[in-house]
């Protein structure tokens, strides 16, 4: 089944209501989109806003084409060697839906195709656990170019019947939270660091989401209790994905949220799941077909069926899941593994901390260094004594900085470097 004819499927019960309230689009005008048959073509999707984008996509994905989001977010340099690529091969297999770029940082970025089945596959999976019954307001924050926000939250908000809003400014906590209550909105994705902000700048009293799905960083333990207590009246999630798996694979219930906080809870559906020397490995229909134009790397993260994630991970004695690292951001010191989100945690339980970034660099001398950009009030000597009774000294940052923000991808992620 092409994807289009699921999501009409999923949208006819909807025709009456309205889809996108702010442009005056109901679900009726949404199934009367231009369909096409023939060739698939690749096909950039680019609009001013999200919302207008969003509509772009759908054109789109009802064209037949091959979509391919993009953002500003990418940065000048990295969508314009993305845009080449795309014009230059002109069409990809006709089973490819998206070709959704990785948020690489320095024109690395790779397109991840995705097919029919692995969008159905998951938002399938995604309709199994995430419980919106008398829901009807969603917002999204989040680029199209995040896979979280162009399946999880665009095309299932869709197939849902929802009303879909969205938060088109700067990130402002008071500005953030303005959008949720005037156009009260019941379910709102987005990252730990979103809800922690505004757990810390804004006034929470009327608050109207009823319904998260926690995803986009690795959300602690401490963390997850903060933001249950702060917003007793939200149901939260706390979901685990990737580009490449299109992207849901596991799932914490907001029954477990405090329980098992820091979970990523348990594989959704079919998804398989297994640990191999301390990397989580997945095998479902949802896995990606590949890597746009690289077979090599497609070969490298799909070995035997099993995606490699590049996600460090564990399993408890109740087959729970938790995230510890980044294999690839790992630092190893005096033959010690430290995984960065390990400081980081410590570090924003200091007093006079917002955020921070940990990333190593190889010394002088070959021994990794370890380097500490934060925001916040503290300063840098101060912050240095509260990690002392903290932190072993394997895992003292080597330099502290501090800074008016933190660099981040289009997806969210931070940039360590």
């Amino acid at each position: 089944m092409k994807l289009w004819e699921y999501i009409k499927e999923k949208m006819l019960p909807y025709r009456e209501r309205m889809a996108f309230p702010e442009k005056g689009i109901t679900y009726g005008e949404l199934l009367k989109m231009k369909e096409t048959k023939g060739e698939r073509r690749l096909r950039i999707c680019e609009g001013k806003t999200r919302g207008e984008q969003g509509l772009e996509i759908l054109r789109s994905i009802a064209s037949g084409a091959t979509t391919v989001p993009l953002s500003k977010e990418y940065g000048d340099k990295n969508k314009e060697g993305i845009r080449k690529e795309i014009e230059s091969a002109g069409k990809a297999s006709s089973d490819v839906a998206f070709v959704v770029f990785t948020s690489g940082t320095t024109g690395n970025s790779k397109g991840v195709m995705l097919t029919d089945e692995n969008i159905i596959t998951n938002l399938e999976y995604i309709s199994t656990y995430f419980r919106l019954e008398g829901i009807k307001r969603m917002g999204i924050m989040r680029p199209l170019v995040h896979i979280s926000a162009l399946v999880g939250e665009l095309l299932y908000g869709l197939i849902c019947g929802l009303e879909i809003y969205f938060f088109e400014e700067a990130f402002l906590p008071q500005r953030l939270m303005s959008f949720l209550r005037e156009k009260k909105i019941e379910v709102f994705n987005t990252t730990p660091t979103v809800w922690l902000t505004l757990l810390k700048y804004s006034s929470i009293k009327s608050f109207p989401v009823r319904v998260s799905a926690i995803s986009g960083e690795r959300l602690t333990e401490k963390s997850a209790k903060e933001i249950a207590e702060a917003f007793p009246e939200t149901e939260f999630y706390n979901v685990y994905g990737l580009t490449e798996h299109s992207p849901r694979a596991c799932a914490l219930m907001p029954e477990d949220f405090v329980r098992k906080a820091g979970s990523i809870g348990k594989p959704l559906g079919n998804v398989y799941a297994k640990i191999e020397e301390g990397e989580l490995l997945l095998k479902s229909p949802s896995v990606m077909k590949g890597y746009f134009k690289d077979e090599e790397k497609s070969k490298k993260k799909i070995k035997n069926g099993w995606l490699y994630t590049g996600d460090m991970a564990y399993k408890d004695e109740d087959g729970y899941y938790y995230i510890e690292g980044r294999k690839d951001d790992m630092l190893i010191r005096a033959g010690i593994n430290i995984f960065p989100e390990e400081i980081e945690e410590e570090v924003k339980n200091c007093t006079g901390v917002e955020d921070c970034i940990i990333y190593g660099k190889s010394g002088e001398n070959g021994v990794t260094e370890i380097y500490l950009k934060y925001i916040g009030t503290s300063g840098p000597w101060a912050l240095r004594k509260q990690l002392a009774g903290r932190l072993n000294a394997h895992f003292m940052p080597n330099r502290i900085e501090q800074v008016t923000e933190i660099e981040r991808t289009a997806s969210g992620k931070k940039v360590r470097r």
